[in-house]
């Protein structure tokens, strides 16, 4: 079994994605399923066979404790450290070949807490990697796209896991998609638009951050993306199954 945790800014659509994307790994013929490990999301686009929810709800919290939902949702992420083993069996009980695991919409409640990285260290002792979802939209301009890229990194430095890097929401980019490829392809091009299109501290900043990404040695070339015509999906399969499985499908 492998388990691939999809990560994202709010918004990115990690949950479109997990939902849209564990239908069409079925759809190739891989034992894929679903996992929910957001305890705040009330409703879900997919069927979560494992659902933390089923455990551990942010609304009952709120109310239980008197908390706001900032607070709900970071006693919920601390909660969810004493579930990690009936999680475990939850997925051995299923035993899929590949899980793709949806975490919280506020990413820095799993990301840059302990708690996350705990929870990807102890939930099973099988494979574990990461998808990475860059809005973008977001990411239309040179800064936006360095910023992309700086968190990209962080996680990365964060989780010591393989991660695989997906622009999401590709479709709504039009014409702009081949140039946002084109930087992921050619770091030089980046680099000129950087110079090229932003202007004092956006600028120094941006370079300030490639060379602390170049430092890291991280890669970052994102896969385009969308859930509408599961456009990019069959890259996105060629480079877990590359990661993972050396070429071959998961489900033998």
């Amino acid at each position: 079994m492998y388990l691939l945790f999809v990560l994202g800014t709010a918004g990115s659509g990690k949950s479109e994605l997990t939902g849209v994307f564990t239908r069409w790994l079925e759809f190739q013929g891989e034992n894929a399923m679903a996992v929910n490990l957001d305890p705040g999301a009330i409703s879900l686009p997919y069927s979560a066979n494992v659902n933390v929810r089923d455990y551990i709800r942010v609304e009952s919290l709120m109310e239980e404790y008197c908390l706001g939902p900032n607070g709900g949702l970071m006693l919920a992420s601390e909660m969810m450290l004493e579930i990690v083993d009936q999680l475990s069996s939850d997925l051995d009980d299923f035993g899929p070949d590949i899980a793709i695991l949806d975490t919280p919409g506020q990413m820095e409640m799993f990301a840059f807490r302990d708690v996350g990285a705990r929870i990807a260290e102890e939930i099973t002792n099988e494979g574990k990697g990461m998808i990475y979802l860059i809005d973008a939209g977001f990411s239309r301009d040179p800064l936006n796209y360095v910023m992309s890229m700086f968190l990209a990194s962080a996680i990365n430095t964060r989780f010591q896991l393989p991660q695989i890097s997906v622009l999401s929401k590709a479709d709504l980019l039009g014409e702009e998609l081949e140039e946002l490829e084109a930087w992921g392809e050619d770091p030089m091009l980046l680099e000129t638009a950087i110079d090229n299109r932003l202007t004092g501290m956006n600028r120094l900043m941006s370079q300030d951050m490639i060379e602390i990404i170049n430092r890291l040695g991280v890669e970052f070339n994102p896969i385009p993306v969308s859930t509408r015509g599961n456009l990019g999906f069959t890259r996105l399969y060629s480079e877990m199954t590359r990661v993972f499985m050396a070429g071959e499908p998961f489900t033998t």
